[in-house]
Parts: structure tokens; C-alpha cells; sequence
């Protein structure tokens, strides 16, 4: 290690030691080499492990005018246990951070499989401006970001944008999936025509979101080929 990455070692242990870093999920201290969470929480995260199947759990909720080719989720999302502040902390409480470094690691334990493979490019799932003005982020856009820290793939921002919609928080799967309707907007479908798009976003519930996406660059572009991923994915049961 040269100078200078000491120096930085130093420095980021003194200010461990004044402002300490603590797991997401549970709240104990951070040791050199932890991001976001602990060791033993990283263990105990319950993974998807679904990205090597053929139609999987966000196939069947996507099941709609678009093809799905390929459908990736990090950890289930359970309402109600620690590992929810990952997702709450990363979209409401100001830690873009906790997103992209999650995906960052998540491409990187699934990398392998080849789920990335031929993907031309990344598109998170936008917000609307004024939403987004408001957050200061849009913590699709940091997930996007971290897969491609990881994997070198494009990440374009310009080809998909949101009307304003209310909140689908509190919304059942119906009430999402009309909300959802007519949200997102394809403003460059020249951009799609025959690439492999992965469309990103933090957490898949009902899907409807998601689909909405799927839709509108499929109308778009019919010749675009399409995968999704994302960090939770709740549960059908």
C-alpha cells in the first residue's frame, strides 16, 4: 500500500472511531471492509437466488404485452423486518448510497451467471421531475449506477421519463396497476431499436411499475429486447 492509501486508511478508521459507521440492519458498529451492513446480516439477508431461472417469481407478476427475457431480485422484501430500512433508508431518508452500493455488490455475486451478458444498456426507472427535485435523487438512477460501477454497462437516463402520478404506497395491486397506467414515456425509442435494455428499480411489489416500463419501451420500440432487476422483490405469499 502506498502513502497515500494509508493516509486514507487512517483517516476513515479516525473517523470510525468519531463517527461511526453502523450496519443498516442492525445498528452494530462497521469494521474496515463492511459497507452498508454487517458481516452477519449480509449472511443472513434473504436472497432471491432466482436470477438463473427461466420464470421465476417476477416473470409471473410481469406476465403482460411485454416479454420478460430475463428477471433479477437481490434479498425478499418482508414489510416489518430490519432488512426494509435498506430499501426505506435508500428512497426516503436521504441515503442514495445504501442503493448503488447494494447494487454494486449484488452485480457482483450474480455477475457469473452471464445475467449480463449482451445487456447494451441500464435504464432506471424514473421519476417524475418534480418528485425528484423534491428527494434530491432518484434512488432507481443510484441502483442503476451501482450496476454499472460493477459491470461497465451504460446507464441512460434520456429515453424514459414519468408523468406525475400519486404514490403507490398504501395501494393495492389493483389501485397500483391503474395508477401505473399511461405513467412512462418513451423519448427516444431510436435509442432502443434492437439493443438489450435492462430496466432497474428498487423494489418490485406487485409489479406494476415495473410493467408499466416494460410496456411503454416495448410500444416504443418492438424491436428492443428487455430484462428487469431489482433490490427486493416481496413475496407472492
Amino acid at each position: 500500500m502506498d502513502a497515500g492509501g494509508r493516509i486514507r486508511q487512517w483517516r476513515d478508521s479516525l473517523l470510525d472511531i468519531i463517527f461511526p459507521r453502523c450496519c443498516e440492519v442492525c445498528g452494530t458498529p462497521l469494521v474496515n471492509g463492511e459497507e452498508v451492513i454487517c458481516t452477519g446480516c449480509d449472511m443472513a439477508m434473504p436472497r432471491c437466488n432466482i436470477h438463473g431461472e427461466p420464470f421465476n417469481t417476477i416473470h409471473q407478476r410481469l406476465m403482460g404485452h411485454a416479454p420478460i427475457e430475463r428477471a433479477a431480485g437481490y434479498f425478499y422484501y418482508y414489510r416489518n423486518t430490519p432488512y426494509t430500512s435498506l430499501i426505506l433508508s435508500a428512497k426516503y431518508r436521504g441515503r442514495p448510497r445504501i442503493a448503488r452500493t447494494l447494487a454494486a455488490r449484488f452485480a457482483e455475486e450474480i455477475a457469473g451467471s452471464g445475467f449480463f451478458d449482451g445487456i447494451d444498456m441500464i435504464i432506471p426507472v424514473p421519476l417524475h421531475r418534480l418528485r425528484q427535485l423534491r428527494r434530491g435523487y432518484n434512488q432507481a438512477e443510484q441502483m442503476a449506477l451501482g450496476l454499472g460501477d460493477t459491470t461497465g454497462i451504460e446507464v441512460v437516463t434520456d429515453v424514459l421519463s414519468a408523468r406525475r402520478h400519486s404514490t403507490q404506497t398504501r395501494r393495492n395491486a389493483y389501485e397500483r396497476w391503474l395508477n401505473s397506467l399511461h405513467i412512462y414515456h418513451v423519448t427516444a425509442p431510436e435509442k432502443l431499436e434492437g439493443r438489450h435494455v435492462l430496466i432497474a428499480d428498487d423494489v418490485i411489489t406487485t409489479g406494476a411499475t415495473m410493467l408499466a416500463c416494460c410496456d411503454a419501451v416495448h410500444k416504443a420500440a418492438p424491436t428492443a429486447r428487455i430484462s428487469v432487476i431489482s433490490l427486493g422483490v416481496t413475496s407472492l405469499t
